[in-house]
């Protein structure tokens, strides 16, 4: 169990450190499938609702820039109930197609009168916005264009996980060190039996001249006979 401790504690500083050199984007995937990142999509404006005119028998267009695999979403509307031809392509196939050459085009609408359209381009780069008149009165055309962004949420506690997991780190080594530690021994100590008293020795004795019982020392009649001693 110490050892266990020890270990995953050091394993979990180190990912802590790791993360918090490497940026949290390192554990999005794993944040993703406990619910603590979310997606939101976000507009951003590129092309304000604007009025454009289109001479007879000629084209107008509109230069953008555009990042490659974010989608664009965009609406026109021509005027009167007019039509005019929308064409989005980019800047080499425009060149060509003002050349009357051959080119590829992103989208196509020859006859758009209300259109609402959606394009994700392939590549970073600019594109133009085409509308083609090729009647003889003049087309008005109000033209709007936004990008539409993901953006990723992140939880707090994904912003401060590296400093959690280098801190939860800490804690397991800390348990794990203090873990199985032995406790010195309390000293038993052993009962002593309390001293017993010596028995104290019989005075030494003499023994009676006359009937031999034993006289204490110092007596001078015997306690068995009574006959003096000396």
């Amino acid at each position: 169990m110490r050892k266990s401790l020890l270990a995953v504690g050091l394993v979990i500083m180190l990912v802590g450190v790791f993360v918090v050199n490497e940026g949290v984007q390192v554990v999005v995937p794993f944040a993703e499938l406990l619910g603590l990142v979310s997606h939101v999509q976000t507009e951003k404006l590129l092309v304000s609702p604007t009025l454009l005119t289109v001479a007879p028998s000629t084209f107008s267009s509109v230069l953008v820039d555009l990042s490659g695999g974010v989608r664009v979403m965009g609406s026109l509307q021509v005027g009167a109930g007019q039509e005019v031809g929308f064409y989005v392509m980019d800047e080499g196939n425009f060149t060509l197609w003002r050349a009357g050459q051959p080119s590829s085009v992103l989208l196509a609408k020859p006859i758009a009168i209300t259109y609402n359209f959606t394009i994700t381009p392939k590549s970073t780069g600019s594109y133009y916005f085409i509308f083609d008149n090729s009647d003889t009165t003049r087309r008005v055309v109000i033209f709007s264009l936004s990008a539409i962004e993901n953006t990723t949420v992140l939880n707090p506690i994904v912003d401060y996980l590296g400093y959690l997991l280098f801190a939860l780190g800490i804690v397991l080594f800390a348990i794990g060190a203090r873990t199985g530690k032995r406790k010195p021994k309390p000293e038993v100590q052993t009962k002593r039996e309390a001293p017993t008293k010596t028995e104290a020795k019989p005075e030494t004795a003499v023994r009676c001249k006359f009937c031999g019982a034993q006289v204490p020392k110092g007596e001078k009649f015997c306690l068995k006979c009574g006959r003096a001693q000396q």
